[in-house]
């Protein structure tokens, strides 16, 4: 029971590509609005490392003055 299979009748050979439409989308390189207000909210809320641990010690001096 062996299948029997049509020759390809074609005259160009066979490739390999990617898809044209890649190369046809403009990139945008603006930055919008919504990401901006999304960093600054961000960095609103944000300590710097010097503040946290100035806080986090606090909290241990706190706990070592309540034994």
């Amino acid at each position: 029971m062996s299948k029997k299979y049509k020759p390809l009748e074609s005259d160009s050979p066979s490739m390999a590509s990617e898809p044209a439409c890649t190369y046809n989308n403009q990139v945008s390189r603006h930055t919008s609005v919504n990401k901006t207000t999304a960093k600054e909210q961000v960095m609103s809320s944000t300590v710097s490392v010097d503040e946290y641990f100035d806080e986090l010690i606090s909290l241990v001096h706190k706990d070592y003055a309540n034994l």
